[in-house]
């Protein structure tokens, strides 16, 4: 038997104009993500999900989270996971959140609405870290 859910606006996940900790958490609580919007807040306009992914593969590299990627077909590899994670995670989830704007055709993000409001949790974060 499938249980009758009595409000079935309780099951998304962030909403425009949600406000919750337990939203924010859920958005910034990879660091990824967090990666994403200070990329973008250096960034004049949009960027390619390529040229992100290029840039998160190096931050890897010199943050050394992922020893593979500093070596050849690996570094083609984590690219390609790294783009397809953004494309299929990571830049849905902000987007929902109004912390960045995607265009689909042409695969291109830049900072949104809420963006301001995501990058001072961010700032609070690295501080904390």
């Amino acid at each position: 038997m499938i249980p009758v859910i009595s409000d079935p606006e309780s099951l998304t996940a962030v909403s425009a104009g949600s406000n919750t900790e337990s939203d924010w958490r859920d958005v910034l609580a990879d660091s990824r993500r967090r990666a994403v919007l200070r990329y973008l807040d250096a960034r004049e306009g949009p960027v390619s999900l390529s040229d992100l992914a290029d840039h998160l593969v190096l931050e890897d590299r010199t943050e050394d989270r992922s020893a593979l990627s500093s070596y050849g077909d690996a570094l083609l590899g984590a690219r390609r996971r790294i783009r397809i994670s953004l494309r299929h995670g990571h830049v849905p989830k902000l987007a929902d959140a109004d912390a960045v704007a995607f265009d689909h055709e042409t695969n291109a993000v830049s900072l949104g609405e809420r963006s301001a409001e995501f990058l001072e949790r961010v700032e609070a974060i690295d501080d904390v870290q």
